[in-house]
């Protein structure tokens, strides 16, 4: 008599014999290692000579068993508290957790069926085997080889961190790059002079690093929102982010790394003459980061945090002839001809206009203007005017810090030590180092600034600046734009209606050409 269809067999009555694989292939593993694909035809062996149907395989590839909550080992788990499988099967029990007897308690309960906070049944419990023998029927045997492989792979897991530690240790102290994502500024090459590989300055995000230092450092600085914007402007995005933020670029700035730097355990590689190592090249001076370090300090910052954007290209840059008030962008719905009723789907219409009455004063005479035709001619005239002049940056040099700035290094070292060793010979050197960081406090950085030569001209600068900086420039060329009353007749703009004045500095002085060197 032929066996009646699977479906037809009540589930109490048919055999406990569904399986459900699950492997974990950590990053370190390759062909000379341990195969995915291998591990998991070593698993359908097993089933095959146990006769158990395989109902699912989930596959960790490339996680460390370091974490618990690896997603495709929580879901094999929870196939055994759902009542989805009878036997949970993996290649190797001692690669399902590296955390030793912490997890391997959870898989136990697992197994067994209980709840883990009352140690009562939950669900039916499940059958656990693996390729090398390991077998959840084989009693108190299997719970002791299971505790005991599951330690062995957190000692094992120890081990490795720790000679990972030592080798990216020693390859700093060589100047060499142990791998991993380089920081923001840098680029991984092969060594020229051996084996391996070094960190070498990458020229694009260097260079935006080196802008957004000299923004933040000259007088008066920009605002650090402005600097975030233009570093997202530039395209040139940091590591593990979409875009740039303030704590972001602050961190790059501050950074010891930006100094050539390496850190082992907070502390900072030394030779041994306790001198700091500088194992790659420095994309900042020590004086430029101990600089910014001050001015971006979250207490009595000197560097204006905000800086909205600018509405218009000349918000508040036109004058209203009558009463000199700065004229303000306003918004106005398109109406009908009577006035009483918006146009639907027609965009509204940008002015600027006097708003001195608005505000309650007094102005004979308000004055109002269509913003686009304006804006082209005013940015027209400033292209034509200075757009084939070269374009010079200023670049901020801070000295006289580099003494305070080690100091404070020292200083911040020392106290790490005394969370862990509150020695009365850490206390004595913590003692003489705020001493002397008080001395060096009361001197004045010397700072200095000179015009460089961006290499592109005014017009190119222009055709890749953000609107922010296009509104500083325009700022920085003219001294007044004075907007005179209109007159009726044709439409457009009446050029006769706005008087300029540029700026004196719009032509270069002696100094300026001192600054240049």
């Amino acid at each position: 008599m032929p066996n009646p269809p699977k479906a037809s067999v009540p589930a109490a009555l048919r055999p406990r014999n569904r399986a459900s694989l699950y492997v974990r292939l950590s990053v370190a593993a390759d062909d000379e290692n341990m195969s995915l694909q291998g591990m998991i035809d070593d698993m359908r062996d097993l089933c095959a000579r146990e006769g158990l149907e395989e109902v699912a395989l989930y596959v960790d590839d490339g996680k460390s068993g370091g974490r618990r909550d690896r997603d495709e080992f929580q879901a094999w788990l929870n196939d055994a508290r759902t009542g989805a499988c009878d036997v949970l099967v993996n290649p190797v029990t001692d690669r399902l957790t590296r955390e030793g007897l912490n997890v391997a308690a959870t898989i136990l309960d697992v197994v067994e069926g209980k709840d883990p906070a009352t140690g009562r049944t939950a669900h039916r419990p499940v059958r656990l085997v693996d390729c090398n023998g390991i077998d959840s029927l084989h009693g108190d045997a299997f719970r002791f080889r299971f505790v005991i492989q599951a330690e062995v792979g957190r000692s094992e897991r120890e081990r490795i961190r720790d000679r990972s530690r030592i080798r990216a240790r020693n390859l700093r102290r060589a100047g060499r790059w142990g791998g991993g994502t380089p920081p923001f500024g840098y680029q991984a090459i092969e060594n020229p002079d051996g084996a391996g590989w070094v960190l070498d300055i990458a020229s694009t995000e260097a260079e935006a690093i080196r802008e957004a230092a000299e923004a933040l450092l000259k007088t008066p600085p920009d605002p650090l929102t402005r600097v975030v914007r233009r570093m997202n402007h530039q395209g040139v995005q940091p590591r593990r982010a979409k875009q740039w933020s303030r704590l972001t670029l602050q961190k790059v700035l501050t950074g010891d790394h930006i100094l050539g730097r390496a850190t082992q355990n907070g502390h900072l590689l030394r030779d041994q003459d306790g001198k700091i190592l500088t194992p790659f090249p420095a994309v900042l001076t020590l004086g430029q980061v101990t600089a910014l370090r001050a001015r971006l300090a979250p207490q009595g910052s000197s560097t204006p945090r905000g800086g909205g954007r600018p509405a218009r290209p000349l918000s508040s840059l036109l004058t209203c002839h009558s009463c000199l008030a700065d004229l303000v962008v306003h918004h106005s719905a398109a109406r009908t001809r009577d006035g009483k009723h918006a146009v639907p789907g027609k965009p509204s219409r940008i002015m600027y206009r006097c708003p001195t009455r608005g505000q309650g004063g007094i102005c004979e005479k308000p004055v109002a203007i269509s913003a686009e035709p304006v804006e082209e001619y005013v940015i027209g005239l400033y292209l034509r005017t200075v757009g084939g002049s070269p374009m010079y940056r200023k670049q901020t040099v801070v000295s006289g810090v580099e003494e305070l700035a080690l100091i404070e290094e020292e200083i911040k070292e020392l106290l790490q030590d005394l969370a862990t060793q509150a020695d009365a010979d850490t206390f004595l050197k913590l003692q003489k180092a705020q001493t002397r960081q008080a001395e060096l406090s009361q001197v004045d950085p010397q700072s200095t600034t000179q015009l460089v030569p961006t290499g592109q001209t005014v017009a190119e600068h222009w055709e890749g600046s953000m609107p922010d900086d296009r509104r500083t420039m325009l700022a920085e060329a003219f001294d007044e734009l004075v907007i005179g009353p209109g007159r009726r007749g044709p439409k457009g703009f009446d050029v006769s209606r706005l008087a300029h004045r540029w700026a004196e500095h719009q032509e270069l002085t002696d100094d300026d050409y001192d600054l240049m060197g």
